[in-house]
């Protein structure tokens, strides 16, 4: 069968078209991104891993207000009261998490799943001091999309499922929280202290790759 050859400026127009499609590289974060609102502190969702790029977890507090829908690659930017909240993350499973915040500061937490024997599970990971998760955080944004709530269709609102689904998840949470023990409610528990200040992120996001250092 004969090859047609393309002539130079059709080559181009193809090229062209090509390089639109291509999905572009999220851009390096910067300390705008996750600097809370005056009198709030803020929580960033990260959901990163290839295996979870369909997945997305929901994340909503005892009264069923929704907090967050959180999908592939990305890092959602959600404002909050300072003060305690009990959040529920549902995936492929749930998991329950007692978060204190303080006002100036913000709070990293990462959504994942791994595979167990049968299917995979919902974890999740609180950036707390002292731990290796306060080093990798780094790598968790590296790539991440960075969203905000006033984005998410979903935040602030009544959940828009059946009321017993839900409450099974928040029992399920329940059941994970109580069965884990201290170990476990020491690991799905952030102190106010865990937030970054403005000084931290500030050296974190001037770290991170692509970020301008002049």
């Amino acid at each position: 069968m004969r090859c047609t050859r393309l002539a130079p400026p059709a080559r181009l127009v193809i090229l062209f078209v090509a390089a639109l499609t291509l999905p572009s590289p999220a851009a390096a974060a910067t300390i705008a991104d996750f600097a809370p609102p005056e009198g709030k502190a803020l929580v960033v969702f990260i959901q990163n891993l290839r295996e979870d790029r369909t997945m997305t977890f929901l994340v909503f507090e005892t009264d069923r207000t929704c907090v967050a829908e959180v999908g592939g690659r990305e890092a959602r930017v959600v404002p909050m009261k300072p003060g305690t909240h009990r959040l529920y993350v549902s995936g492929y499973s749930s998991e329950r998490l007692e978060l204190e915040l303080e006002a100036g500061r913000t709070y990293f937490v990462r959504l994942f799943t791994v595979q167990r024997t049968m299917a995979r599970k919902s974890e999740v990971t609180l950036v707390r001091r002292g731990t290796s998760s306060y080093m990798e955080l780094r790598n968790w944004l590296d790539g991440a999309e960075v969203t905000h709530a006033s984005h998410d269709r979903c935040w602030g609102k009544p959940l828009r499922e059946r009321t017993n689904r839900t409450g099974r998840r928040i029992v399920e949470g329940d059941a994970e929280w109580n069965e884990g023990g201290e170990a476990y409610q020491t690991e799905h528990t952030l102190a106010p202290d865990e937030g970054f200040t403005a000084q931290e992120l500030e050296a974190m996001t001037a770290a991170m790759p692509g970020a301008d250092h002049e």
